[in-house]
């Protein structure tokens, strides 16, 4: 079988072509005759949810600005402060109660990236509303193979009733189509891959994740014949970085494999992988730095430009035995106080700021037209919740990171007025990925500090 380079869906993208496969290539200096320097490289967005809060005191600089002291938390983003703004004074209305009692996480996820309030049913007659990403998407989305791509670390049931009479869809959704349909994440690396690498269009059940285990290496195989045709058109430092973009896709691919075969023992044929290989050694985070490292693929190659990921579903009780909390992620966030408690939730969150830094330089290793992957992107990470235990939708633990293609501009630490909706941040995000949106949810403007 021969395969083909060609020209495939993207704009100015050219793809590796295997059967089955239809592998995106990375900005290469090759592509620039097709583009003029008056033409700006296209903004990606990525909306990441942490579940449960954060343990304030340490998440909040000192001082506004560039010059703001970063806290304990926020220590592993040093080498990228110069790419953030992290916000004080954000809030989400749609999160509260307004006299429907408790239910605070599932209104968490629900209301994170649509800001609307979400109907208490646990039944089918959800209502939310459309989340920023999936406005993006709509919008941008159709330049893309993949429109938007919806990614997880935890299964979760799409039906039942997971909080105080709200649905499991609002706990484990952040990304909405419409007011009444979530968007499904995906939470298996495996088929993550697949839907990158392979049919976009492919949705693996279980019997096809071990087929696509199977064809997947032949995938690659035929794709990377097509790569040694066309490094004999590039030159040298084309070459290079078409060399670290092939050796990153194999290198993910077998650590996919390592993943699997380390779970195997403990993984039955009709249980959700995402289940199960956490429980070897510190699997959730190699599990992690997997999926973080397919966003980036997918970021680099343009096969989507709307991201969503999830390291939790809302309410989440994930045990973190590898950083010594034993104890569900969930059960401590209610501290109380506790000093116990609450050095088990400062391990949890700084492990999690640790791994989005690590994801965030390697964004910013990755040079493209103008600069890098960071600088091209517009990046969200934070909670529904601010404090878990007091479990409040106002002064939210939200960043920004990457500058839409120069479209946003950093700021450090910015502290905006009491009950600021975050809508004004989706809404600033909107504008600056080319979405001339007059407003979004309950927005009241946009955040000229950072615009």
């Amino acid at each position: 079988m021969t395969g083909v380079l060609d020209r495939c869906a993207l704009s100015r993208r050219r793809f590796l072509r295997g059967a089955g496969a239809c592998v995106a290539l990375p900005w290469l200096d090759a592509m620039q005759p097709a583009l003029t320097r008056s033409e700006r490289p296209s903004p990606r967005a990525l909306f990441v949810f942490a579940p449960n809060g954060k343990k304030l005191d340490e998440w909040r600089p000192r001082g506004e600005g560039a010059s703001a002291e970063l806290p304990y938390l926020l220590e592993p983003l040093r080498d990228v402060w110069s790419e953030l703004s992290v916000f004080s004074g954000l809030a989400i209305d749609g999160g509260r109660g307004h006299g429907d009692g408790p239910g605070d996480h599932a209104r968490a996820a629900a209301s994170f990236l649509t800001c609307a309030h979400p109907k208490k049913t646990g039944g089918a007659d959800l209502r939310a509303g459309v989340s920023v990403d999936q406005v993006l998407a709509q919008a941008i989305g159709g330049a893309s193979v993949l429109p938007s791509l919806e990614l997880g670390m935890e299964p979760g049931a799409a039906a039942g009733v997971c909080d105080s009479g709200y649905s499991c869809a609002y706990s484990n959704n952040v990304s909405w189509r419409s007011v009444g349909t979530p968007a499904a994440k995906e939470t298996d690396p495996r088929a993550m891959f697949v839907r990158l690498f392979g049919d976009p269009d492919e949705q693996l059940d279980f019997a096809a994740r071990s087929r696509a285990r199977r064809r997947t290496r032949s995938i690659l195989e035929a794709a990377l014949a097509d790569a040694r045709d066309l490094e004999r058109e590039l030159g040298p430092g084309d070459r290079g970085k078409l060399a670290e973009y092939l050796d990153a896709v194999r290198d993910v691919e077998t650590r996919i494999e390592r993943l699997e075969s380390e779970s195997a023992a403990a993984t039955a044929d009709r249980v959700d992988p995402a289940f199960l290989v956490d429980a070897v050694g510190d699997g959730f985070r190699g599990r992690l730095r997997i999926v973080y490292e397919l966003v980036a693929l997918a970021m680099q190659t343009g096969r989507t430009r709307v991201i969503t990921l999830m390291l939790g579903n809302a309410g989440s009780d994930r045990s973190y035995r590898f950083l010594g909390v034993p104890d569900g992620h969930h059960s401590i966030s209610h501290h109380g106080k506790d000093p116990n408690k609450l050095a088990a939730i400062r391990k949890i969150n700084r492990f999690h700021v640790e791994e989005f830094a690590r994801f965030l330089s390697r964004l910013q290793s990755t040079t493209e037209q103008d600069g890098d992957l960071l600088r091209h992107a517009a990046i969200v990470y934070g909670c529904g919740i601010g404090d878990g235990d007091r479990h409040n939708h106002d002064d939210l633990p939200m960043l920004l990171a990457g500058r839409a293609a120069g479209a946003l501009t950093p700021r450090g630490h910015v502290r905006f007025a009491t009950e600021t909706p975050a809508a004004n941040l989706y809404l600033t995000i909107l504008r600056a990925l080319g979405v001339e949106h007059a407003a979004f949810a309950d927005s009241t403007g946009t955040l000229g500090e950072i615009a």
